[in-house]
């Protein structure tokens, strides 16, 4: 049982755990949503922890009851995005363990243009910063972008058994090189371009590359 003696203003220690857990959470994710919506308006390493905590209205030091520096945030912060994006998939997939290409690369595609998807808001100085402060990010690493794939094509039940990860991994962060550079392309046409990068994606995972002629 769990009493609040109001009198006295204490709680029993159940009750002040559960209190504490409850404004931590909130904590949390009024950080991590900060965090989205102020690394896609200025990127990553101009989030600051300064902007952060203003943003979400608590002490700076405050922050730091939570993790020990930015890195240690961001990784958190991945994590969280990471979490969202499953309940994307989830929600796609409808109870069924698979989906077709067709189903998959629209859901990239909402994805790109999520919230979720922070890498499509960096650009060169993010991503020297990143790979210099968050080396252990698979980013940076390829062998790991393509096992990660592996995992995501096996949601797809109409991959062509002969698939190359390598090309599908890079046909993919082509589109994150169009992002950094965006403002050099003509902005009318960008997103059909990336939908015509998809396009050329699900062709190719499919083996149907002839629909593209």
């Amino acid at each position: 049982e769990i009493r609040v003696i109001v009198n006295s203003e204490t709680v029993d220690d159940d009750m002040t755990f559960i209190l504490c857990k409850k404004i931590s959470e909130k904590i949390r994710e009024e950080l991590f949503l900060a965090g989205i919506k102020l690394i896609k308006e200025h990127g990553i390493q101009k989030t600051t922890v300064d902007k952060l905590t203003r943003s979400c209205g608590i002490a700076k030091g405050s922050f730091y009851l939570f993790y020990s520096s930015k890195e240690e945030y961001l990784y958190a912060l991945m994590q969280y995005v990471n979490e969202k994006t499953e309940g994307m998939i989830q929600r796609k997939l409808a109870g069924r363990t698979q989906m077709t290409a067709k189903e998959f690369f629209e859901l990239f595609r909402e994805y790109l243009f999520s919230d979720y998807d922070l890498m499509n808001s960096i650009d060169i100085d993010d991503f020297l910063w990143m790979k210099q402060h968050m080396k252990e990010y698979h980013l940076f690493d390829p062998s790991r972008q393509k096992d990660q794939l592996k995992q995501w094509l096996t949601l797809i039940c109409d991959v062509r058994p002969d698939v190359d990860y390598g090309t599908v991994v890079n046909l993919m962060k082509s589109i994150y090189a169009m992002w950094t550079f965006r403002e050099t392309f003509v902005q009318a046409s960008f997103e059909n371009s990336v939908q015509m990068i998809l396009k050329t994606l699900e062709a190719y995972v499919t083996g149907n590359e002839l629909s593209l002629l």
